[in-house]
């Protein structure tokens, strides 16, 4: 069963590294007695599209109906998963009887997960300084595979719609000012291939015309900054965004902001430009214990190969 996009994002960042030894052994134990469902890595994929199904269904939490028919398993299979996945916090019953909602242990992962080189705890007093400065909503993204995924944001004093919606919110690269400096600070084969495959979403969801973005690329790195190309999705706004890079220029993340698109003027968009730049040349977040390259190398989605 192919997920919608929706689905794939809402659980966002919380499912990064949600995958303990236990949970593994719990899920595999559950979905043996299945005769379609092979144990192993299969089964560990079918929990994870449960949290997913439960993620989106809100607040109000998912019936064992809907999950039943997301998953493609019984309903006694489906109480042992939901049971071993309640065990290890990741869910929870809802307010009403028979639902589920996600549980708490997921939001103390994600708080992990989405700190990825104290990104995230570098960035939030920057993009609150920047948001009282200038009163936009400022947004800090990274790549993660052929996506874009929000890790944080402040919201200014003006109302402002946007692509990510919010923290775990994903979008495809190529979409927003955010991809276009992180495409153009990558080598020319990776965002080739991202693109590519990126190509009929960017232009059948979007309205973007993928030669016109790949030509803008390189000049988004010489200025050091981009607004955002138009697209049909949310014409009435636009935004603007810098390249988080660490010390050998490989991008980290992306600075961004998001404004309604007469409040950009041209001396606006120099003003954000200078201070968003500044704030994002000021201070890098500490080392972690591996490089930037592998750090990069795990964000873009490379394969994993056991030891």
């Amino acid at each position: 069963m192919r997920m919608c996009r929706d689905c794939r994002g809402a659980v966002g960042v919380q499912l990064a590294s949600a995958c303990p030894v236990d949970l593994y052994q719990h899920v595999r134990m559950a979905m043996t007695d299945h005769p379609h469902v092979p144990s192993g890595t299969q089964a560990l994929e079918r929990a994870f599209l449960l949290l997913r199904l439960i993620a989106a269904a809100g607040v109000q939490g998912a019936d064992m109906a809907t999950l039943c028919e997301g998953c493609d398993c019984s309903r006694p299979t489906l109480y042992r998963l939901l049971q071993a996945l309640r065990r290890q916090g990741f869910v929870r019953p809802a307010e009403r009887r028979g639902r589920y909602v996600l549980g708490y242990e997921l939001f103390a992962l994600g708080a992990q997960a989405g700190n990825a080189s104290a990104l995230r705890e570098w960035a939030r007093p920057v993009l609150l300084r920047l948001a009282q400065r200038f009163g936009d909503s400022f947004f800090l993204l990274v790549r993660d595979g052929y996506d874009v995924l929000c890790l944080d944001l402040l919201a200014g004093e003006q109302p402002v719609q946007s692509y990510s919606r919010s923290v775990g919110g994903r979008i495809p690269m190529g979409v927003g000012q955010a991809s276009q400096v992180l495409l153009a600070h990558m080598p020319r084969a990776e965002r080739k291939d991202i693109l590519r495959h990126n190509a009929a979403v960017l232009r059948l969801e979007y309205g973007l015309d993928i030669e016109l973005l790949a030509a803008s690329l390189d000049s988004v790195r010489r200025l050091g900054f981009a607004s955002g190309l138009a697209d049909r999705r949310l014409p009435g706004y636009t935004g603007l965004a810098v390249p988080i890079l660490d010390a050998a220029g490989a991008p980290l993340g992306a600075l961004s902001c998001a404004l309604a698109r007469p409040r950009m003027t041209e001396a606006r968009r120099r003003a954000l430009a200078q201070a968003m730049r500044e704030a994002a040349a000021s201070c890098k977040p500490q080392a972690s214990s591996k490089s930037g390259k592998e750090e990069s190398r795990q964000r873009s989605g490379a394969s994993i190969h056991p030891d």
